[in-house]
This record gives structure tokens, sequence and C-alpha cells, in this order.
């Protein structure tokens, strides 16, 4: 219930800052007034699609809403990517295959990480896939087309928060497998 709570004020901070009514907001969004009431007071929880319309309407982005904070992970060297990798691998409910392929057996010398979207035992790889084949598209209509860089950070910020309440948990074996 707290959260919901916080959820609500945040949503009337932005309101407030976006100097709307509860009544003007409500019409923005094809709402009535008492619903954007029950968003404000907790009373209910709005999805997350509507928690992406009502920071379209209010000019903010969705993680303001729900309180998403990013941390801010500084990759300043290769050691520090490669850490970032061995972290991957000591959480629970994430499960990846590391792919190699190097001369002289292979043409090219290439090396991947490779998530199974259909891997029961990681069932956190299929929202990682579904990501990252959105994320491929994005970036390819973002590099191929005179997409701003705008509409991809507005999309990326609802990913952010789509995905936030996904909380991850180490492994339980030292091995990290």
């Amino acid at each position: 219930m707290k959260d919901k709570t916080e959820l609500g004020m945040r949503i009337r901070t932005a309101r407030k800052a976006a100097h709307l009514s509860q009544t003007e907001l409500a019409e923005i969004l094809g709402k009535t007034m008492r619903t954007i009431q029950k968003y404000e007071s907790g009373e209910i929880e709005p999805s997350i699609a509507i928690i992406n319309e009502i920071a379209k309407a209010l000019n903010v982005s969705p993680t303001d809403i729900i309180g998403y904070q990013k941390q801010e992970i500084r990759l300043d060297t290769l050691s520090d990517v490669m850490y970032v990798i061995n972290e991957l691998n000591k959480k629970a409910g994430l499960h990846f295959d590391i792919d190699v392929k190097r001369p002289p057996q292979h043409e090219e010398w290439t090396c991947s990480l490779r998530f199974d979207g259909n891997n029961k035992a990681a069932e956190l790889n299929q929202d990682l896939c579904l990501f990252l084949e959105r994320y491929a598209e994005e970036l390819t209509d973002h590099d191929n087309t005179p997409v701003d860089k705008a509409h991809f950070d507005h999309w990326f910020e609802t990913e952010l928060a789509y995905y936030a309440g996904i909380k991850l948990m180490n492994k339980t074996d030292d091995t990290g497998k």
C-alpha cells in the first residue's frame, strides 16, 4: 500500500508541476476525475500503460512517475564491462551461454552471449530476449531514419519503467551456475 501511495504522490506532484487540475488530466486521459483522485490517493494502482499515458500528458518520464532511479554505471575500462558480465552470471532467473567462434575452425572470430528465451529454468531470459529484440529494432530505426534521440530515449525510459519492478536475486551456490 505504501508503494501505491508514493506512486500517487508522484502523479500528483507531476500534475501540479504541469499546472493541470485533476479534471484537466482526466480529460486528456479520457478518464473520470474520480479515477485520477484514486490514482493520486493510492486507492487504485494504474497499469504501466496508464503510467505511460500520464507521463506523456505531464511531459515527464515514466520512470519519474514510478520513482525508478537509474543507477549510474560507470564503464570506463574493459575490465568494467567484464565485471558486469560476471555479475549477470551471478543472478538467478538469468542464464546465458557464451558462443565463441574462432579461426581456423571458423572464418571470423566472434563471441556472443546467448540468452535462450525458451529456457524454463531461467524465467527472466524471456523478458530479456523480448527487450533485446525491441532494442535491436529501435537501434535499427534510430540508425537508419532521422528518428530523433528524444524518441529513442522515451522508448528506453518506458522500457525501464516497465521492468523496474522485477527484482534480481543472487544464485544460491558459489559457482554462479
